[in-house]
């Protein structure tokens, strides 16, 4: 079988000279909006926070912390786009 999909979703950014594949909707929403460096910095911030992560309550406080962050970026793209948030969080 191949794992090719049937209908790519492609992005065109820099006034249609880049075209690149994306994964989903929000590697689209990602990549149309050049935030893959901004992710990459974050990635890097959260895994030294959570290899800082001594103890339980520790642990607590970052998952407090990350329910925060993952509600504030649901609520934006709420407010941006209603029916991508409908498909990316199917509430």
């Amino acid at each position: 079988m191949s794992t090719k999909t049937k209908n790519p979703l492609f992005v065109v950014t820099n006034d249609g000279q880049d075209v690149e594949q994306a994964s989903g909707l929000f590697d689209a929403f990602v990549k149309k909006l050049g935030l893959e460096p901004l992710l990459e910095i974050f990635d890097e911030i959260l895994e030294q926070i959570i290899a800082a992560c001594s103890n339980y309550a520790m642990i607590e406080v970052l998952s407090a912390w990350l329910e925060q962050i993952t509600e504030g970026l649901e609520n934006l793209i709420k407010m941006i786009d209603p029916l991508l948030a409908f498909q990316l969080f199917k509430r």
